[in-house]
């Protein structure tokens, strides 16, 4: 019997043989990558946030983090020192971000309101009166922030159960 497509055999042997050529390589490549991440640095989580964009890279130890504050579409990360960052994400999406990257156990921030977001350890002193809540970090550098009545009522409590 004659085919109707000569050189049809030849054809499939071809693909046949380089389509196994293709199959050894990613299984090389494969092979490649699992011996050399294995060497690749682990970063513990739970101690950094990171904020990541198209240009930038934002690494901060949890611990030097005092507070964000947003505005709009910006926001700007406090850090002890006096230090400020400016990102472009809005509240929610660093929120978010944190959310993922911290471990509920460890998570010591709270969004308080709508433009704040605040780390409980921190805290130095509340005004429910004045609308107000002071922040403290290690050089006693001291940071006055205004909000709500209801947020700070929350916050104290918050605080005050966290002792019992």
């Amino acid at each position: 019997m004659t085919s109707l497509y000569p050189g049809t055999a030849e054809l499939c042997t071809d693909f046949v043989q380089k389509y196994n050529l293709f199959v050894q390589i990613q299984r090389f490549f494969l092979l490649l990558w699992k011996k050399c991440s294995t060497f690749a640095p682990r970063m513990k989580t739970g101690t950094h946030i990171v904020i990541s964009t198209a240009t930038d890279l934002l690494r901060i130890r949890t611990t030097q983090l005092l507070y964000i504050q947003s505005d709009g579409n910006y926001s700007t990360l406090f850090l002890t020192g006096g230090e400020m960052r400016v990102v472009t994400f809005q509240l929610g999406q660093l929120e978010k971000i944190m959310a993922s990257q911290l471990p509920e156990t460890d998570n010591n921030f709270v969004r308080i309101g709508r433009s704040l977001i605040i780390n409980l350890n921190y805290v130095f002193y509340i005004n429910l009166s004045k609308q107000q809540l002071v922040m403290a970090d290690k050089d006693q550098g001291r940071y006055t922030l205004n909000a709500s009545r209801e947020a700070l009522a929350s916050l104290k409590e918050l605080i005050e159960n966290s002792l019992k």
